[in-house]
């Protein structure tokens, strides 16, 4: 009897067990099936996540471009955008400008003609005047140390101010009182310090040196403005007054673009006109970039940038490519804003632009049909457009505007 019921709880122990057996590979089934469900949907997260940065990073990409009328009409208006609806314009009717900041002084007028005149300076190789303090002059030199030449201390037509300090000690001062043909030694000492060539350093040199000639600077007569000057006055006091009235005319317009930028407000941008304006300011930087490698590769045989990515870099705050790409839609927008305002004017007023405008300002500014060719190719006509709708409103809004 008792062997009876010990076979059965033996038996019943068994199924117990085994019942417990089975009961535990379920459970492990159901975890082992909710870690592969966390992996998988992790996975997923994962992967969602890489496509939306992606995608997220081609959006914010900016390709350079080089069509600056892209985003424009014909008329010059920016493309999709009424600007009424999107800037908050402000009062322009009357806009009040200080006299002090748009008149040109009789100051002024004297020291933009003394620059032209010294930019229009003439080598003179034949005058007998002595060489003075502050005079441009051309000499040849060649230096040497205990009477043997040195590299670098040779070179002909080689044009210097007097007193400019760009050359060493007192070489430029030794000049003085010479005339044009003499030949003559400077001798000078090497600064204690001369990171060019540290050989050099504290020692003493002598240049022999050859007077070329001296420039000179036109009188500003009469004769003078017929010749040069004839397109906008016939004397000099025709030139001056010229001078007056035009820079009068630029500060004032200058005054109402400042204006209109510090007190109309934008409310929306026109998205294309944005990534258009993006794409030109970073095409306009691969230019540059472009440029400075080629000249800094024909005068020093290396370049000054590794690549577009180095050149961001140095001249950016150390910024990526990527960050560069994202700054640019700030950059770009102070821009975009002065576009919008004077379009929403321009239609609020009433004035249009066309090409017709376009040549007569280009024109009117002293420049020819050939470069009026070159514009258009170089920026497209709609870009143009825009510009001689801006100059329009500005010259309404100038009309306008109190000067006391």
């Amino acid at each position: 009897m008792s062997d009876k019921n010990e076979g059965m709880s033996l038996s019943k122990s068994r199924k117990l067990q085994r019942q417990a057996e089975i009961q535990k590979q379920k459970r492990n089934a159901a975890l082992t099936k909710v870690v592969l469900v966390v992996i998988i949907l992790a996975i997923v997260a994962i992967i969602g996540w890489v496509i939306y940065s992606n995608i997220q990073k081609k959006a914010n990409e900016v390709i350079a471009n080089e069509d600056y009328s892209s985003a424009l009409n014909n008329d010059g208006t920016i493309k999709n955008f009424n600007a009424l609806d999107a800037v908050n314009l402000c009062d322009y009717s009357a806009i009040k400008v200080a006299k002090a900041d748009v008149e040109f002084t009789d100051e002024d007028v004297d020291a933009e003609i003394q620059e032209m005149l010294e930019n229009d300076q003439h080598l003179d190789t034949e005058t007998t005047a002595a060489a003075a303090d502050g005079d441009k002059v051309s000499i040849d030199y060649v230096g040497t140390m205990d009477g043997v030449a040195f590299e670098g201390g040779t070179a002909n037509d080689s044009t210097i101010t007097i007193g400019s300090g760009s050359l060493i000690d007192t070489f430029e001062q030794q000049i003085i009182g010479h005339v044009v043909g003499d030949n003559f030694d400077v001798n000078v000492t090497f600064p204690d310090y001369y990171p060019q060539n540290a050989d050099f350093q504290g020692k003493p040199a002598v240049f022999n040196v050859t007077l070329k000639g001296i420039y000179t600077t036109p009188e500003f007569t009469d004769e003078y403005v017929a010749e040069h000057l004839s397109e906008n006055a016939s004397t000099v006091e025709e030139y001056k007054q010229y001078l007056k009235d035009t820079h009068y005319k630029d500060n004032l317009a200058h005054e109402v673009q400042d204006y209109i930028a510090e007190n109309c407000t934008a409310k929306s941008y026109p998205k294309d006109y944005i990534k258009s304006l993006k794409a030109n300011y970073k095409y306009n930087d691969q230019m540059y970039f472009q440029y400075m490698n080629s000249m800094y590769s024909s005068t020093s045989g290396t370049i000054m940038y590794a690549d577009f990515a180095d050149y961001i870099a140095k001249n950016y705050d150390g910024m990526t490519e990527e960050e560069y790409d994202l700054s640019l839609e700030d950059k770009v927008k102070e821009s975009a804003e002065y576009y919008m305002f004077i379009q929403a004017i321009a239609q609020k007023e009433g004035i249009t632009a066309d090409m017709n405008d376009v040549r007569a300002q280009i024109l009117e500014a002293g420049d020819t049909e050939e470069n009026i060719n070159s514009y258009i190719s170089n920026y497209g006509e709609p870009y143009l457009v825009q510009s001689a709708l801006a100059t329009k409103v500005v010259e309404k809004l100038s009309a306008s505007a109190i000067v006391e």
